[in-house]
């Protein structure tokens, strides 16, 4: 196996377990919607607006640009 094929399997790891998490996160901080969606007393979840995801988008694109930087030396 060569490094490029370690890396991608590492990548697609550490991206699995951070999808995890970041869903964890969510339905915590969402427990209670997510209880009543449950039991019948709400419908649906609350939307997210075009900004939020926008916002987010440029965040992750941001984290991908330090990542993909990682281990380049600086002359």
């Amino acid at each position: 196996m060569n490094m490029r094929q370690k890396l991608l399997i590492v990548g697609g790891i550490v991206g699995a377990v951070v999808g995890v998490f970041a869903a964890f996160l969510y339905i915590k901080a969402n427990e209670r919607r997510i209880d009543a969606i449950e039991a019948g007393e709400a419908e649906e979840m609350n939307q997210v607006s075009p900004g939020e995801a926008i916002s987010l988008g440029v965040s992750l694109l941001g984290v991908l640009r330090l990542i993909s930087e990682l281990g380049q030396r600086k002359k």
